[in-house]
Formats: structure tokens, sequence, C-alpha cells
């Protein structure tokens, strides 16, 4: 029936009208996306937090800690300088991105720990006064090559282009090595300027810390 017809299409056409109106203007839409995505946030991030072993009025003082001291304790949290671990005490203590290990190159500390990891460490230093600990993970034998050769270091300014020094890999990465010349700064041996370097070749291939190098300064 064409009437039939008709009256549906314009009814139809009522209810688009209708519905038009009743939309939300984009500001209130984004507004109301906002405070959704906010409200995701805040859930996970509550999601996320770590239930911590003791509660504050059982935790023994920072006085109670030594350097050298193994503790057990938990990854509360990280950054990208390293993680933050509940050992116990009043405050948490720092185990920077450098004691993590020294087996290969960390870039940021969620390769190797996560929050809510039990880790093993060791006290490098506790102040109670500032309320500050450092942690480390590293063994004895690399914190002792870490505080060796207190022989004065060669000065950046005695060094010269194409100056040839003899130096130990120190920690290797995706792009080169650190290499140990006794100045007061490590130098860099890129991949690319190591003689067994092939193409497509990782640097862990043909580096490994500890090895005894001949190197030529290239810049300053």
């Amino acid at each position: 029936n064409p009437k039939i017809k008709q009256r549906l299409i314009e009814q139809g056409q009522q209810r688009a009208i209708a519905n038009k109106k009743k939309r939300e203007p984009a500001s209130d839409k984004k507004r109301r996306m906002m405070m959704t995505f906010k409200k995701l946030q805040q859930e996970k991030k509550r999601a996320s937090r770590i239930q911590r072993p003791l509660g504050f009025d059982e935790r023994a003082p920072l006085t109670a800690y030594f350097p050298g001291m193994e503790v057990t304790g938990t990854v509360i949290s990280m950054t990208k300088f390293g993680v933050y671990v509940d050992v116990g005490t009043e405050c948490d203590g720092l185990l920077h991105i450098s004691q993590i290990t020294r087996d290969f190159f960390v870039e940021h500390p969620r390769q190797v720990l996560s929050p809510g990891d039990e880790v093993t460490v060791k006290v490098r230093s506790v102040s109670p006064e500032l309320k500050k600990m450092q942690l480390t993970m590293l063994n004895v034998e690399d914190e002792e090559r870490d505080d060796e050769d207190d022989e004065p270091r060669i000065s950046l300014k005695e060094i010269e282009i194409d100056d040839e020094l003899w130096g130990v890999l120190k920690r290797v990465t995706d792009y080169g090595a650190y290499v140990e010349v006794g100045a007061e700064v490590d130098g860099f041996l890129h991949f690319m300027d190591h003689p067994s370097w092939d193409d497509g070749s990782h640097p862990s291939e043909f580096m490994e810390r500890g090895q005894r190098v001949r190197v030529w300064v290239s810049d300053v």
C-alpha cells in the first residue's frame, strides 16, 4: 500500500531527526571518553600494586642493616634507572640498573625483573639518617673489579686522536663494547670498528667481557 509505505518513511525520518537532536556534543563525548580512560587506568594501577610481605609496624629499622649483608626482598616498582626492592625495612632499597648483572647490557630493568619478583640482594650502602639504601645483585668479584685500581686516571686532555692504547672490554652491548683504557672515562669500541666484525653478526659473537684489546683513538 503506497500510503502505508509513505507513513513508514515519514516515521523513519522523524526518528532520525529525534536521534540527531539527542546526540551528545563532541566536547561532551570527548570528556566522557577521557573519564572512562582515567577510570580504567586507575583500576589497572590498583591491580598492578604488589602486596608487601610485611606491615609497616613489623619492619626492622635501617640501623639493623649493614654493607655486605645479604637479604631477600620483593621488587615493588621499577624505573628506567633501576628497581625498588622491599627488604623488610622502613624504606625500599634501590637496586640500580648497573648493579643487576654484568653478563650483558641491561637497557631497562624489565629485561631482567618484574614487579612482584623475589630477589636475593646485598646491601651496598645504607643511611638511616637520609632513609636511603643501595642494593646490588653483583657478586664479590664484580664488586672488587669496580673498586680496584686506585692509580691516577689519564686525563682526557692528555689523549689525542690516533693515540694507541691497551684496554680491557668491560661490557658488551648491541652496538659494541665499553673499554677500560685507564682514562677518566671508558672508551667505546663500535662493533664496525672491530677487525672480526662480519656483516650480520652480533658484537657478542666476537667480543667478550675481559678481553684485552689494542685500540686507537678516533675521537675524544
